[in-house]
């Protein structure tokens, strides 16, 4: 197989078809066709299945897929690392961020990276670790700031840097009427709101945080991505877990810790993960110094 075939057949799946793959790696629709009738040959199967309008994957296809980006994404990283090494401010940098990253340390580390690299193209990707670990599993992320409880992502699949530890609250909004008696049993009776993609592992913790508490978990949960957790959480009597950082920012205006709590949700880690035996690129590396670096500054 040749790098310029893999890079056809992600650009056919990526624009929906040939016709559109043609236009945008500009040549035309009969190379497209060939090159991607050569790459089936050589990988003895189907890899696409031709419709009126567009294409449909193959299972052997989509497995073709996934190797063909990691390989197309170090390709480009290794020309990237070669021109910035030589002096060049060129290249592109793939962040995944953690929101609780993005609203208190990506604005400086951001401008502070600016001051270095004007030219190089950044690339991010905001979410939880369900979103942006599997990106950086797959070669499509360079590096990821996720935050975690201590502890969970142990094990040696990547490069961990230990950022930042903080302790977090449970937090309602202003004038809330279970501020006036912070009770176990009141809190329970209170909808959740959980800012998981999943669900899965914050509500198992959350099950958890009730049970050392004696208290049995509580019945309504709301899983939703971060923005509308804080939408829902300003404008309802929802119950959520933050990072302490978060308190007093202006995305957090009108939310509150519950005090004195007594309900102990434990520290969150932010973790800064990187593919191991992968160099990252001069610029990749500065910029996860940039993160790093105003995340300890907190």
């Amino acid at each position: 197989m040749k790098l310029q075939q893999l890079e056809v057949l992600l650009a056919v799946v990526e624009h929906g078809g040939i016709r559109a793959a043609a236009r945008a790696l500009c040549v035309s629709q009969a190379a497209v066709t060939k090159s991607m009738r050569v790459l089936e040959q050589q990988a003895g199967t189907a890899l696409l299945i031709r419709k009126a309008r567009g294409v449909l994957v193959t299972d052997a296809g989509q497995r073709l897929i996934a190797r063909a980006r990691v390989i197309a994404r170090q390709v480009a990283l290794a020309r990237d690392d070669l021109r910035q090494a030589a002096g060049e401010d060129a290249g592109t940098v793939r962040v995944g961020v953690t929101p609780f990253a993005t609203f208190t340390a990506l604005g400086q580390a951001f401008a502070w990276f600016r001051q270095r690299y004007r030219q190089v193209e950044v690339q991010l990707i905001e979410g939880l670790m369900a979103r942006v670990v599997p990106r950086l599993r797959e070669g499509t992320l360079d590096i990821a700031m996720v935050a975690a409880d201590a502890g969970e992502l142990d094990g040696d699949e990547f490069q961990v840097q230990k950022v930042m530890r903080s302790p977090q609250r449970i937090v309602v909004r202003e004038g809330h009427p279970v501020l006036a008696a912070p009770t176990a049993g009141a809190l329970c009776e209170q909808e959740w709101v959980l800012t998981q993609p999943s669900g899965i592992g914050q509500r198992s913790r959350l099950d958890a945080m009730f049970a050392r508490a004696g208290v049995a978990p509580p019945a309504r949960v709301v899983v939703c991505e971060t923005l509308a957790a804080l939408t829902l959480m300003r404008n309802s009597d929802g119950v959520s877990i933050f990072p302490e950082p978060l308190l007093g920012h202006p995305e957090t205006r009108g939310l509150v810790a519950v005090t004195p709590s007594p309900l102990e949700p434990g520290d969150i880690e932010l973790l800064l993960l990187t593919q191991r035996d992968v160099p990252l690129t001069p610029a990749a590396a500065y910029f996860a110094h940039c993160l790093s670096t105003v995340c300890q500054s907190r």
